[in-house]
């Protein structure tokens, strides 16, 4: 069981679902872990995200180049996700190698191991929506973005702006909780050494990237026209690395922002309001995706299962989702695509009322009416405590 992840029932009135209720309604045989699937999928996304490389190197014009470094963009989002799986234990049955698996699969995205795991399993899905320890995408309040400097609720406008995802998560996730962590979230790693390592295979993986690039640009020839493709080092960089990772951080922003910013999702400031269901059932979000983008994203958008339990690999996501919406019609929140849906969720989810449990804009108007369960909660003065 993760941290902070312990089961929850009010003082009184009717009893929430516990841990192993939730999760008894994906059976064993549903979400089991298969080596052969998790190999095949590693393998496959792994020749998927090289061809594209290969190709962006290799096109004979240059919108072709910048076509394939879109396409390496969305690979490296498909082998960070299997990466993701292996770093929760679930994409083989086998510990040591998804340790593996996942360091491979996660250096594309230049993703320390460790840092990841600790950033993400143990905070992230110990305290999902529970604010002071799940960062990601927490909203403040409107008196916490009062008191912030200018400069930084400028920041907080752009990163709830349809340009500002990328921008939120390269530096408020990546360069700060990932590359670059605190000295407190460092000691409860508690693995510096390990750490140590992780970062500096990332970067010698990127160093290595740039060294190869280099080195194929001094076998090239200056191509002539106009549509020729691009064989200087400085536009090959910008071209196969710098546009793949940027385009990454901002497909990453999107993919979590969805996942628990919703006008239905509740944040909580109080302990005592928050437990695994609320969190992990009731406050994530399942996109619902095209089939192609739920291929591409490797079915991480039917994430109220992967909260439910980490360790179902991808390859077992859906059907997971769908038992687990089956149960819980009501509670969980599903999402239907539409290319509207960012854009209106992003007007109505700027900052949050954590005493109301309503979404505000910026100016501290509600854009969402209290949430209806906790108004209830608090009237009925219940505790969610361990």
């Amino acid at each position: 069981m993760c941290n902070g992840q312990a089961n929850r029932v009010p003082a009184a009135g009717p009893a929430r679902p516990t841990i192993p209720e939730v999760r008894s309604h994906i059976p064993a045989e549903v979400s089991a872990r298969s080596l052969t699937f998790g190999l095949t999928v590693f393998l496959a996304t792994m020749i998927l995200y090289c061809a594209t490389v290969a190709a962006a190197l290799l096109a004979p014009w240059w919108p072709l180049q910048v076509a394939c470094a879109i396409s390496t963009a969305l690979f490296s989002v498909t082998f960070f996700v299997v990466g993701h799986d292996a770093c929760h234990g679930g994409l083989t049955p086998y510990a040591r190698l998804n340790k593996v698996l996942g360091r491979i699969a996660l250096l594309p995205s230049c993703t320390p191991f460790v840092s990841w795991e600790f950033a993400h399993n143990r905070v992230h899905h110990s305290y999902t929506n529970l604010r002071g320890k799940d960062y990601a995408w927490a909203p403040f309040s409107k008196e916490e973005y009062d008191r912030l400097p200018r400069l930084r609720r400028w920041l907080e406008h752009h990163y709830r702006s349809v340009t500002g995802f990328g921008s939120y998560y390269l530096i408020e996730y990546w360069l700060r909780h990932l590359v670059f962590p605190s000295r407190k979230e460092r000691q409860e790693m508690q693995r510096p050494v390990t750490f140590a390592l992780d970062l500096a295979l990332v970067l010698a993986f990127m160093a290595a990237q740039i060294w190869a690039l280099y080195a194929w640009c001094n076998t090239l020839v200056p191509s002539e026209g106009f549509w020729g493709p691009f064989a200087s080092f400085p536009a090959l960089l910008l071209t196969v690395i710098l546009l793949p990772f940027l385009a990454w951080n901002g497909g990453m922003g999107i993919a979590i922002f969805l996942h628990h910013n919703h006008p239905r999702a509740v944040w909580y400031a109080n302990r005592q309001e928050w437990d695994f269901f609320s969190g992990q059932v009731e406050s994530t979000v399942h996109a619902q995706m095209p089939w192609w983008i739920d291929w591409l994203s490797a079915f991480i958008m039917q994430h109220t299962a992967h909260h439910v339990n980490s360790r179902i690999p991808l390859y077992r996501l859906a059907e997971s989702q769908r038992r687990l919406e089956r149960a819980y019609t009501d509670e969980i929140i599903v999402e239907p695509w539409r290319f509207s849906t960012i854009g209106k969720t992003l007007r109505r989810c700027k900052l949050y009322d954590y005493e109301n449990h309503r979404w505000l804009n910026f100016k501290g108007l509600p854009t969402t009416e209290p949430d209806a369960t906790m108004r209830e909660f608090k009237e009925r003065g219940l505790r969610r405590g361990r």
